[in-house]
């Protein structure tokens, strides 16, 4: 039983060649971004990284119990 598997069709030399254009596209804007952001955090110490996962993780964790709170709070009215 092949539900769910069907062979790739083959594609063309000129769609080789686009779908390569494409994914190159996206790589070099991948690393444009990537680039950004680095020197955007570039002068954040080791300190610093720490401060702020210990408040995202706070913030996060904070609003998960809170979700659970307001969900258990739901099935009691």
């Amino acid at each position: 039983m092949r539900i769910f598997k069907r062979k790739p069709k083959a594609l063309s030399p000129r769609q080789e060649q686009r779908a390569g254009q494409i994914a190159g596209a996206i790589l070099k804007k991948q690393r444009q971004a990537a680039d950004y952001l680095n020197r955007q955090t570039a002068g954040i110490s080791g300190k610093g990284w720490l401060i702020l996962l210990i408040l995202f993780c706070a913030t996060f964790g904070s609003y998960c119990l809170y979700l659970l709170i307001q969900a258990f709070n739901s099935l009691n009215h």
